[in-house]
């Protein structure tokens, strides 16, 4: 019996490890999403992820009513696990307010990482 407990407490803790992780990148996927959407005119280098995005789908504004909700979340969440556990993504940053965004979102990740290995 106490190893049946055993189990099932690691089974319970895994399952909250996987949750937590799943809604932190989920979380990440729409803080990067809103950060898109929201940043025309913040690129001092003419360049950025939404210029990138709105070329790479001819389309001619994020407001979603292209039937694309699903492309958008699941590249933001590509995006937000990529640069979570890696620090790498296809979606580079492309000025400097993406650069620091990213750089942000990199450091919470490795916290988030180290604390899980720590732990």
């Amino acid at each position: 019996v106490l190893g049946i407990n055993l189990q099932i407490q690691f089974a319970m803790g895994l399952t909250k490890l996987v949750f937590l992780i799943l809604w932190l990148n989920h979380l990440g996927s729409c803080l990067w999403w809103v950060f898109v959407r929201n940043s025309e005119g913040l690129t001092d280098t003419e360049n950025s992820w939404r210029d990138f995005i709105l070329a790479e789908v001819d389309a001619s504004d994020l407001t979603g009513d292209d039937g694309l909700d699903g492309f958008w979340y699941v590249s933001g969440l590509y995006w937000s696990v990529t640069a979570m556990f890696s620090g790498a993504s296809q979606r580079q940053p492309r000025n400097t307010a993406e650069f620091v965004f990213s750089i942000v979102y990199i450091i919470f990740g490795m916290l988030f990482g180290s604390s899980l290995i720590s732990s």
